[in-house]
C-alpha cells in the first residue's frame, strides 16, 4: 500500500495501456485491483450477461411468467444468501 501511494499514477498508467489489472497488496494480501475503463466495460458486460441468463432461466422455470424485476429480485436474494453462506464458511 505504501508503495502504491508513492507510485499511483505509474499504477494507473500501467492499468490503462497495459490492457491488464493491476493488483495492490497490502502486507501481501490482496487490497484492490487497478482496471482500465475498457476492461471494467468488459466485466460488466460479461456480468450483466451473466444476469440476464439467470432469469431468463428464471423464467423458463416459473409456471407463471416471471417479469425480469421480480426476477432480479429473486436472484439477488439468492446471491446475498450464497455470500452469506460463504462468509459462514
Amino acid at each position: 500500500m505504501t508503495e502504491a501511494n508513492r507510485r499511483t499514477a505509474e499504477l494507473v498508467n500501467e492499468a490503462r495501456y497495459g490492457h491488464q489489472p493491476v493488483m495492490i497488496t497490502d502486507h501481501g494480501k490482496p487490497a484492490a485491483v487497478v482496471i482500465s475503463p475498457e476492461l471494467m466495460a468488459r466485466y460488466q458486460a460479461l456480468e450483466d450477461a451473466a444476469d440476464m441468463a439467470v432469469i431468463e432461466e428464471i423464467k423458463a422455470r416459473g409456471p407463471v411468467w416471471v417479469s425480469n424485476d421480480d426476477a432480479q429480485r429473486m436472484m439477488d436474494q439468492w446471491m446475498e444468501e450464497a455470500e452469506a453462506a460463504e462468509q459462514n464458511r
